[in-house]
């Protein structure tokens, strides 16, 4: 009781700090200075590659009993599931950036940046200027995002760790080393130059956006081209939920709003909606701790409670008119999907564990939700609220 005390409060003080976020997490245990374990972690102990990083985080998870996605956070020193990273305190650098303990970057610098603070919360790090007119966000779920926006011009460079090739394809820069492929696009008309190891984006405004391939989902050709949507502003959102329903939910379009309305087993319900009423891309990242599925059942999407069309390519979908969803179930136990909505109200969709092949109608969902979440109408200033009660909850029944 007294370490479910404990929690709450720590909880409850990071809630309060009421920070702007380009996406929102939720479920699980949040990261903080106090919840290390065994003392503070000095800055210049853990400023070493991604590998070393990645195994004192994983140390200090079994330490503190925490799975899935979220960072454990000490001293400018990010320890997630996924991603790990320092942050520079004087010059607000991203510094050592690592996915799955392979170092991407030697730093990801913007230039003129007049650090505020940085702060975590959750699966979140979010890296301000003092004017908020940079905001950087990174983000630990299976594709690693991060997003930079800048309301003023100007330049943002990105310093590649040894081994590490970039390549400019389409007004894409596709990053390759050691079995991972990831890219960034910028969602305006600024300039894009690679330069041996640096890539350097700017001088401009608007978004940049990193974005690798979701490292325990299945590669595959879509994800090039669903940062090239991104561009188009095509590209809605991103969903990824894991273990101890722990859950991301990033919006690449200023106008999308997604909220989750309850986690079941064998059930998600989520609402979607946008002002702008032009066709969007939903990408969903799911393992088999959230919903359950085995070799014998299959998942069926649902849009307004009626049997969403699923197409077999991705291509398909890319070049689809009518709303529609691609899915593959790689091993069993993930599921990556892919869905695109022609044309936006406020729509409903569910993602349901069924058996055999006959699809049956989705009755209406009336019970409160289990796990809600909203995600901000425009993804960088809007405010994100912990979710104290399930925090509390899931400690209790650990007793």
């Amino acid at each position: 009781m007294k370490r479910s005390m404990k929690i709450a409060a720590v909880m409850l003080a990071i809630i309060t700090l009421a920070l702007p976020i380009y996406g929102q997490t939720g479920g699980g245990m949040m990261g903080g200075k106090d919840m290390m374990g065994g003392g503070m972690i000095g800055g210049d102990m853990m400023r070493g590659i991604a590998k070393d990083m990645m195994n004192k985080g994983h140390e200090m998870r079994n330490q503190q009993d925490m799975t899935g996605m979220g960072f454990m956070h000490s001293e400018g020193n990010n320890f997630g599931n996924y991603v790990t990273f320092s942050v520079n305190n004087n010059t607000g650098a991203v510094m050592n950036y690592g996915i799955t303990g392979i170092t991407i970057f030697d730093s990801i610098n913007v230039a003129n940046f007049d650090l505020k603070d940085s702060t975590t919360v959750g699966a979140l790090t979010r890296i301000a200027n003092k004017n908020s007119s940079v905001v950087m966000q990174l983000h630990d779920n299976p594709a690693s995002v991060i997003n930079i926006k800048t309301e003023t011009a100007t330049t943002i460079t990105f310093d590649l760790a040894d081994g590490v090739k970039a390549l400019k394809e389409d007004d894409v820069v596709k990053i390759e080393t050691d079995n991972l492929t990831a890219f960034i696009v910028s969602t305006n008309s600024t300039s894009i130059n690679i330069d041996g190891g640096v890539v350097r984006i700017g001088p401009g405004s608007g978004s940049v956006i990193f974005r690798a391939m979701p490292v325990n989902m299945p590669v595959n050709g879509m994800h090039q081209k669903f940062m090239g949507e991104m561009m188009r502003n095509r590209a809605g959102a991103e969903v990824s939920l894991g273990m101890s329903n722990k859950y991301s939910i990033i919006n690449y379009s200023e106008n999308m709003n997604v909220v989750i309305k309850s986690m079941e087993v064998n059930r998600m319900r989520m609402t979607i909606n946008s002002t702008d009423s032009s066709g969007k891309f939903v990408m969903m990242n799911i393992d088999n701790s959230s919903l359950v599925w085995n070799k014998n059942q299959k998942m069926r999407l649902y849009l307004d409670n009626k049997p969403m069309r699923q197409v077999m390519t991705e291509q398909e979908l890319f070049d689809a008119k009518e709303s529609s969803f691609w899915l593959a179930m790689p091993g069993g136990n993930r599921m990556q999907a892919m869905m695109y909505i022609a044309n936006f109200s406020e729509r409903t969709v569910d993602i349901v564990v069924e058996d055999g092949t006959t699809p049956t109608p989705t009755p209406a969902i009336t019970q409160p939700a289990k796990t809600p979440v909203s995600t901000p109408a425009t993804p960088g200033f809007e405010i994100m609220l912990g979710l104290l009660g399930a925090g509390i909850a899931y400690q209790l029944r650990r007793k």
